[in-house]
């Protein structure tokens, strides 16, 4: 059975300004017993900041959470998804970047979000997906955001790079995006 993001997806989505601190959005995570808040600046999303991002950029490094600002360690470039999109789509967006949740955006709108658990509920097959995902972290093959930049596997070769660009929404190393600029 077929189901589209808006199907499955959760309407409600907790958000932070991006220069609220990370305690605050903390608070908000602890109050709505949920794992993330997408960041936004003047009502747009630009970033989502999980409870992986505050253990493993704040609190491991002894950071204040009152003193640093949500912008500072919020997982940017955020990556969305269309309500009228597959579910299947945003599965292959969660195993590509390994992710578990993906804002949906409609018309630049946040509208929901969709979560990994999400799509377990409905599609056993996922779990594989989920699986390969954690295998891939625990083995070190964590994508690494840097200003727009992904690492990962290149949609267009295959080949693994430090510096995929997001390019007509596929991930690309150098060598292909130079090649498509070429065509």
């Amino acid at each position: 059975m077929r189901f589209l993001v808006r199907e499955l997806m959760s309407r409600k989505v907790n958000t932070i300004e991006e220069n609220k601190s990370v305690y605050q959005a903390a608070k908000i995570m602890a109050k709505e017993r949920k794992g993330c808040v997408v960041v936004v600046k003047r009502g747009k999303p630009v970033g989502i900041l999980t409870d992986s991002d505050i253990l493993e950029k704040v609190i491991s490094k002894g950071k204040d959470p009152k003193k640093i600002k949500v912008k500072d360690v919020m997982s940017s470039p955020i990556i969305t998804i269309s309500p009228n999109e597959n579910v299947a789509e945003a599965a292959r967006l969660m195993r590509k970047n390994l992710i578990k949740r993906i804002p949906v955006v409609e018309k630049g709108k946040l509208v929901g979000i969709i979560s990994d658990s999400d799509i377990a509920r409905v599609s056993p097959e996922f779990i594989d997906i989920i699986e390969e995902r954690l295998k891939a972290k625990e083995e070190g093959i964590e994508p690494k955001r840097i200003e727009g930049r992904i690492s990962g596997i290149c949609e267009e070769c295959g080949n693994y790079s430090d510096s995929l660009i997001n390019v007509n929404g596929r991930w690309v190393c150098e060598t292909c995006k130079d090649m498509e600029e070429k065509d």
